[in-house]
């Protein structure tokens, strides 16, 4: 037995090292176990695993299910290769937290891994931590067995179900998880309000296929459905509760069709589940939008934190908790649009900030309206509403809570 400790990230990246040896086809048998199984990390070994299996390896996975962070999609695209997935679902009460990554061979060295971050993104490719790796040769099958016994031991009793696709369909119903995977296309402003017509690869779905509509796929694309002027819908959210929206009917030449406009509901913002954050301006600088002190905390989870976060000093060697962002920029105004994959998004002891050098072409005026859709983990979209726009009007209404200490209001979908 030889045990070594790889360093993430100055000597290796752990989601190379998976890819290295789930694609290598000298494993007959793969464990995948995680107390925390993040869509994101779970996307970035998915190619990897396929061919594992492709080549002949048994697949066991065995996942602590978080209704935030875990959708059915991307589980049910794992059990379709043929993995075996058990999992826990975690609570308050009872949370899985163990993470080892076994390969077995028959005829060579046969490795376990146990890393320090959880299988995140930012937990595989980008956080500090230490990762054990411990290897056995074919001669060492006994002292192998013994930790295959002690994982199969702990993982086979009543707390471990094996998961289905009809029980993929009860949790995502229930909200135990979330029933689609949050890194989608969504519309951008111009697209849902300058009259352009979707094509069909990217035309809304209004109806989940468990649960009737998804609100949240509802509140970000074009609505064509046939209502009276005014009346109260009623539409299933993804995690499983019903909520009313006020849906207003706006006439659109010179087509017979209508587009509903959405209000947003005055209620406490979901920041744990929103993947768009609605929010009006203020202080504003060059190059930089800050956010208020008194909801920069509840943003944490909106942002990730602390996956992709590390802490470095700025000019005034002051402490910054700093995230590197892909940022598509756009002002509605006049049609500026441009990316900026140097962004920022930072958390200090005053307030958080997302700076790009970008923004700096763009005139921030205190009350115009910020639109910040989370396209995945580290790639936002950022749109600059104006003032003086019919946009502004629409998305007003859904900066429904006033944020403490100011006269700006808030609001998320």
């Amino acid at each position: 037995m030889n045990v070594k400790f790889l360093n993430q990230p100055k000597d290796v990246n752990f989601l190379d090292v998976l890819k290295e040896k789930l694609e290598n086809n000298k494993f007959s048998k793969i464990w995948l176990v995680a107390g925390f199984a993040k869509d994101s990390a779970l996307d970035l070994i998915y190619d990897s695993v396929a061919k594992a299996v492709a080549n002949g390896a048994t697949v066991e996975c065995v996942f602590g299910l978080d209704k935030k962070n875990t959708s059915k999609d991307m589980l049910l695209k794992f059990l379709s290769l043929g993995c075996t997935v058990r999992f826990h679902i975690n609570g308050d009460q009872a949370k899985f937290e163990s993470r080892m990554f076994i390969f077995e061979s028959e005829e060579g060295d046969s490795y376990v891994y146990v890393p320090g971050s959880k299988l995140s993104e930012g937990g595989i490719t980008s956080n500090y931590t230490l990762i054990e790796e411990i290897s056995y040769s074919k001669e060492e099958k006994v002292e192998f067995g013994k930790v295959k016994a002690a994982l199969e031991s702990g993982l086979m009793s009543d707390e471990f179900e094996v998961l289905t696709e009809e029980k993929l369909k009860d949790l995502a119903s229930t909200g135990e998880i979330l029933a689609r995977i949050t890194e989608r296309k969504i519309p951008s402003i111009n697209e849902l309000y300058n009259q352009t017509t979707s094509t069909e690869e990217n035309a809304a779905t209004t109806y989940d296929e468990e649960s009737g509509v998804d609100y949240k796929e509802l509140l970000n694309s074009d609505i064509d459905i046939a209502i009276d002027s005014e009346e109260t819908i009623k539409v299933q959210e993804s995690l499983g509760d019903e909520v009313e929206h006020k849906i207003k009917k706006v006439e659109k030449e010179p087509e017979d069709k209508v587009i509903t406009k959405m209000v947003g509901l005055e209620k406490e913002p979901d920041f744990e589940n929103a993947n768009t954050l609605i929010m009006q301006l203020s202080n504003c600088s060059s190059g930089e939008i800050k956010i208020a002190p008194a909801i920069a905390l509840s943003l944490k989870t909106f942002f990730n934190y602390p996956d992709f976060f590390h802490v470095e000093k700025d000019e005034k060697e002051n402490l910054n908790e700093t995230q590197a962002v892909e940022l598509e920029i756009f002002e509605n105004a006049s049609n500026f649009q441009a990316d900026d994959d140097n962004a920022q998004i930072i958390f200090n002891t005053k307030n958080a900030l997302i700076r790009s050098e970008v923004l700096k072409q763009i005139s921030l005026d205190d009350g115009d309206i910020m639109r910040l859709i989370k396209q995945n983990n580290s790639k936002f979209r950022c749109e600059i509403i104006k003032q003086n726009t019919n946009e502004f009007e629409v998305w007003q209404n859904f900066c429904t809570v006033q944020i403490k200490g100011t006269t700006k209001k808030i609001g998320v979908i």
